[in-house]
């Protein structure tokens, strides 16, 4: 199983998860982490990295980031480069991470493909006709 890690500003990834855990339920191999006013970029840099150590698994982990280009997505995109199996992935919304609890058992590459599509998929316009 593929393991999880949502993280962006303030309360964006605890919010998120808070939609995802009433929906899909309690998710195993799955943390959270709050880029909270006054952290840190080195102490984000460690959570995650600790986080990663914990969650590392034969499948890998995904690290999934509200902003590209943001603080959490430039921090876990540095320790990609130097820990394996280490995926990160920006931009992440309601469909891609329900998406993701449902798709962890797929191969890690597949499953980045399908995650990123529910994401593009999962935006719609409403009109009246």
């Amino acid at each position: 199983m593929i393991g999880i890690i949502l993280c962006g500003h303030a309360h964006f990834g605890t919010g998120l998860y808070s939609t995802v855990r009433l929906i899909a339920g309690e998710q195993e191999n799955f943390e959270v982490i709050d880029y909270e006013e006054g952290m840190t970029s080195e102490a984000l840099s460690m959570k995650l990295s600790d986080t990663i150590e914990k969650l590392q698994s034969a499948e890998g982990v995904a690290i999934l980031t509200d902003i590209a280009g943001g603080t959490p997505f430039n921090e876990a995109a540095k320790l990609s480069v130097t820990k394996e199996n280490v995926t990160v992935i920006s931009g992440v919304n309601a469909p891609v991470l329900l998406d993701s609890c449902f798709k962890r058992n797929l191969p890690i590459s597949q499953f980045i493909e399908e995650i990123v599509q529910s994401g593009k998929d999962g935006m719609k316009v409403f009109k009246v006709k």
